[in-house]
């Protein structure tokens, strides 16, 4: 059986690729490659060369041939860049026979045929690696669509090629031995590692790391440039794979008097490859990165970060002390004589009524005492310094005329020579007060540091950084070539049908492999913006609007129209602007469909219902075009102010839609936003600011009459035991406490974990005690007899013991991990407040047991049988057996509080605070923490990062 791919006859072509390689791999274009419309575009840090093909497809155009007129024939091109022939239409799956491919070390798939050259007339040549829709090679074949079909394909002439003629364009040359020999896989000698990722010395053995653990990683690796094409070498035998290629063209193209056609190696256009393979070379830093960060050097990454994050959290925290302190100092400085407004007017008068009545000999010491005072007001010098200058006066004859002693002598120029240095140091002063007590602060932690292993992996890791940095910038230029400034490229993506969902999707797969990770530095964000800039979705070189268009020409033409309105009216306010978001929202209906109709396909979920686009929508998953390119389109419609605007909400509908958000939901979202969404933005920047000084600031101007009255009691609560006594009598206190206790029940339903439940039940069970017994306090006395007394007597005092008893849980749990961690100081003090807090708990349950023995009575009669009462009452008996018990319950439920809470604050002091032990046990540790602050013990260092990670985030919640 005849075989299209075996047996060839006719002219033989070796199509090769222009592509793209590194700047210092030893490679050029054949001789006589002209590189026409590939070359054209200048390249700063890569050098163009010849590969064979990749896979995708090469399709070929007969205006005449031998089998007729104006017909196609397309090539499968195999990962491996042999071609096998196809029937037309196009195959759902192309055949291929990959045992035929491995007869020889030149095969019949390195190349194709023109079949009787000498009846050709033009014909068309493209590689693309997208399978074409019928209606793209209509198109191109279509003579309307002529100067398209040019400007897309390569035209030769069989017929006079092989009489002798050349191709004018300079893209085929005669295939010889040398010429094949500049091919990338047929190079003798070339190094196919020069392009591949470093591979590891045995296929059983694991490929060597970029890094080790001091931080310090392979910079020769970091500069290679591999490509994301798999190169496949000819020449890897003994024997000349071009002298046998050449060998199998001239058999190809022998004629009948023995002869042989001039065999073709012709250079094919493939601007989506160069593209891909310049990106691909840009962000190949970037994984490097990746790697180092996320998977060799993990651990020792999230610490550094960690560790600068904690130490900017120590600093912040300290500058919040230090602003408090200066807060203070500059209160007290206005309540001084000097510092409250008119003080120079004062003083002045004060200087005119001294001096009318002083007789000459006092006149220069008067002044000087006042120069002095003024200056002092002027420059804000603290009270202490006028208090000292004061006295010394009133000792003087400047204010006193009783006196002998001149105000000018040494003791007034110490004091004001002190004066001056607090007023010299004031510059900076600030910084200089928060860098000691941040250093101060730190020290402790710092002391379980490895500081030298940290300065060294530091050391390395910022050059990594600064140096994929460098090279993602230097090498975004040719990247930036391509996408601006080659038609080429656009005319390449015409092969994708703009009447097809499936092409719409492939196209944006393809632009968004050219832009992806280009917004991560100066040029690569200039690049992105320039084609946002490209507004007209319409004109071929407006990639990132056509791809937002799903390159549909009817909704390149609504996209249009919705950015001119959304440009025209960008600083226009939404809440005036509303229906012009939705005018031009419903402007936009043919695109909006396409939206719903993908969005349909990719959410269904019936397998014999998925589409092979639905298929592709689902494998997709992350929306790498909108990461790439959504904050520098909202950036072009940005307004620096607090509310919306009607251009930045256009957008906003589009990419709701576009991301599958219906219509609908997406308007009344805007619709929402332009009612409420700035009064809301308002409320929260005056809480933030209104929260940092809440607790010694009184209540808002214009608060709630509720609000106001709650400020205003624990006010008075803090001021003096007067407020303490007034707030006990105030029946506000419990309504608040209830209200509270429906507010913890939303904290407890949205608690994230058992410990957090834990010391939510614990703090809210000891505040509802807290203040039941504040309120009944002063009942007691007088109807602690009455049965609603006991009542709230017993439910306080049980919910006392309950968060007696829950803490001690806790302890035990406490204990537990501190054990487990080689804590054994912390372990042995969290037992002893765990039989304190039990004891405690226990005490509290029964004194409220024992003073709520009436009710209990009256409830087992009332409610139960003579069985129940007969048991509540040997019970409560029983409870006042322990008459000594509850005298000291009584007494323990506070004084046995506060010293739980001091056992609480020894194991504090004894044991390094949460973030303490994490430095001792992160990456960069010392491996030592303190035993009861005597001695230092050894601990384990962490392993794995997670846990590294999850107990940073808990010493960072309790240092907060």
């Amino acid at each position: 059986m005849k075989c299209d791919n075996c047996e060839k006859a006719g002219l033989p072509i070796l199509p090769v690729r222009y592509t793209v390689l590194p700047k210092k791999a030893p490679v050029k274009l054949p001789d006589g490659l002209s590189g026409h419309r590939v070359t054209d575009v200048a390249l700063t840090e890569h050098r163009y060369g010849v590969r064979t093909l990749r896979e995708g497809w090469v399709y070929l155009f007969y205006e005449r041939g031998a089998r007729g007129n104006r017909y196609w024939e397309a090539y499968r091109v195999t990962e491996d860049g042999r071609l096998w022939k196809q029937s037309l239409p196009l195959p759902r799956e192309p055949h291929t026979d990959p045992a035929c491919a491995k007869a020889g070390i030149a095969v019949p798939m390195d190349i194709i045929a023109i079949e009787q050259p000498h009846k050709c007339g033009k014909v068309y040549i493209a590689f693309s690696e997208h399978t074409w829709h019928q209606e793209v090679f209509e198109q191109y074949a279509n003579d309307a669509f002529a100067a398209l079909r040019e400007h897309r394909m390569q035209a030769i002439e069989p017929a006079s090629w092989i009489n002798g003629g050349a191709d004018p364009h300079g893209h085929a040359v005669e295939a010889t031995e040398r010429r094949i020999d500049d091919v990338v896989e047929y190079m003798p000698g070339f190094d196919p590692k020069q392009l591949e990722l470093p591979a590891a010395p045995h296929p059983s053995k694991p490929a060597p790391p970029f890094s080790d653990a001091t931080g310090a990683y392979k910079s020769e690796w970091l500069q290679k440039e591999t490509t994301r094409y798999p190169l496949h070498i000819r020449q890897a035998t003994p024997d000349s794979a071009s002298a046998a290629l050449v060998k199998l063209m001239h058999a190809v193209g022998e004629t009948a008097d023995g002869k042989h056609h001039r065999p073709m190696m012709l250079g094919l256009w493939d601007a989506v490859g160069v593209v891909h393979e310049l990106n691909g070379f840009r962000n190949e830093p970037l994984a490097w990165l990746n790697q180092y960060a996320s998977e060799e050097r993990r651990l020792q990454v999230a610490a550094l970060n960690d560790i600068e994050t904690a130490h900017r959290v120590v600093r912040s925290k300290e500058e919040q002390e230090l602003n408090t302190q200066e807060d203070m100092a500059k209160q007290a400085q206005e309540m001084t004589g000097l510092g409250r407004p008119g003080a120079r007017a004062a003083l002045a008068a004060q200087r005119v009524q001294a001096l009318a009545s002083a007789s000459p000999s006092r006149v220069e010491q008067i002044n000087a005492y006042y120069d002095d005072m003024n200056w002092m007001a002027v420059n804000q010098i603290p009270g202490s310094y006028q208090t000292r200058l004061y006295q010394l006066a009133r000792s003087t004859n400047a204010v006193n005329p009783a006196a002998f002693a001149n105000y000018t002598n040494p003791e007034r120029d110490r004091i004001m020579a002190d004066a001056r240095a607090f007023a010299q140091a004031k510059p900076g002063s600030h910084d200089r007060a928060l860098n000691e007590m941040t250093a101060y602060r730190w020290s402790v932690y710092e002391a379980r540091l490895d500081r030298p292993a940290i300065n060294l992996f530091s050391q390395h890791y910022r050059a990594l950084q600064h140096d994929v940095y460098t090279l993602q910038e230097t090498r975004s230029d040719d990247v930036g070539q391509w996408l601006l400034k080659a038609p080429l490229l656009l005319d390449t993506l015409e092969d994708y049908n703009s009447n097809d969902v499936t092409d719409s999707l492939a196209f944006e797969i393809v632009v968004s492999e050219a832009l992806c990770g280009l917004a991560n530095t100066p040029k690569g964000k200039n690049i992105v913006d320039a084609l946002v800039n490209k507004w007209d979705p319409t004109q071929a070189e407006s990639l990132i609007w056509r791809v937002i268009a799903l390159n549909k020409i009817s909704a390149r033409i609504e996209l249009r129209k919705m950015l001119e309105t959304a440009r025209a009216h960008k600083d226009s306010p939404l809440d005036k602007g509303f229906d012009t978001v939705a005018g031009a929202a419903a402007g936009a209906k043919t695109l909006i469909g396409y939206y719903k109709n993908l969005t349909q396909l990719a959410l269904e979920t019936d397998e014999k219902k998925i589409t092979p686009i639905g298929n592709l929508l689902r494998r997709l998953e992350i929306d790498q075009f909108g990461m790439v390119v959504g904050d520098a389109i909202f950036a072009k419609f940005r307004v620096n102010q607090l509310g919306d605007f009607v251009g930045e909400k256009i957008i906003q509908t589009l990419l709701l839609q576009r991301a599958g958000v219906s219509y609908e939901d997406a308007m009344d979202l805007v619709r929402k936003q332009a009612e409420v969404e700035n009064a809301s933005r308002q409320e929260t920047i005056q809480r933030l600011l209104k929260t940092r000084g809440l607790l010694r600031a009184p209540a808002p101007e214009g608060s709630a009459p509720a609000t106001q009255a709650l400020y205003d009691i624990w006010g008075k609560v803090k001021l003096n035991d007067d407020g303490v006594k007034q707030l006990r009598t105030q029946r506000i206190a419990v309504v608040a406490a209830l209200l509270e206790a429906v507010n913890f029940a939303h904290l407890l339903a949205g608690a994230p974990d058992n410990d957090t439940r834990l010391k939510l039940v614990q703090s809210g069970a000891s505040l509802c005690a807290s203040v039941i017994t504040i309120v009944m306090s002063p009942y007691y006395a007088t109807i602690k007899e009455s049965i609603r007394a006991q009542s709230w007597k017993f439910v306080g005092g049980t919910l006392g013991g309950a968060g007696s008893m829950i803490s001690a849980w806790m302890d035990i749990e406490k204990a537990a991990t501190a054990q487990g961690k080689g804590q054994g100081d912390l372990a042995g003090l969290y037992y002893v407040k765990f039989f304190g807090g039990f004891i405690v708990g226990s005490l509290m349950l029964i004194d409220s047991t024992s003073t709520a023995a009436p009710l209990l009575k009256k409830l087992a009669v009332r409610y139960g049988s003579e069985a129940v009462a007969a048991a509540v009452e040997a019970f409560t008996e029983r409870a006042a057996v322990f008459a000594g018990l509850r005298a000291v319950g009584m007494i323990i439920g506070w004084e046995g509080t506060i010293g739980l809470l001091l056992l609480q604050a020894l194991a504090d002091w004894v044991t390094p605070d949460a973030l303490e032990a994490w430095c001792s046990r992160c990456a960069f540790g010392t491996g030592r923490e303190t035993l009861f602050r005597v001695t230092d013990h050894d601990v384990k260092r962490y392993i794995d990062c997670s846990q590294q990670d999850k107990d940073f985030i808990d010493a960072m919640a309790r240092l907060s």
